[in-house]
């Protein structure tokens, strides 16, 4: 299951790259595809998407405050 992260930003100069290089998210697979999007343009909040499960991004939260929450990305789909 791929895992969402949510992030708030300082400032709207943050790009892909500048992403990838927070302590937190360094050296993690992020979805290049996906990108980073915009959610919240009044709070700065932005996505990103892993490969990653969500049990192992845990303790790399502490180390970006950037890095406010880490949810599964559940696909769903008409039955």
């Amino acid at each position: 299951m791929a895992t969402m992260i949510k992030l708030q930003l300082p400032s709207a100069a943050f790009g892909f790259q500048s992403v990838q290089s927070l302590p937190g998210l360094a050296g993690l697979h992020l979805d290049t595809q996906f990108g980073l999007v915009l959610i919240d343009p009044k709070k700065s909040l932005y996505v990103v998407r892993s490969d990653q499960p969500v049990g192992d991004l845990d303790a790399r939260r502490r180390l970006s405050p950037e890095i406010i929450g880490i949810y599964g990305d559940v696909r769903i789909s008409s039955t």
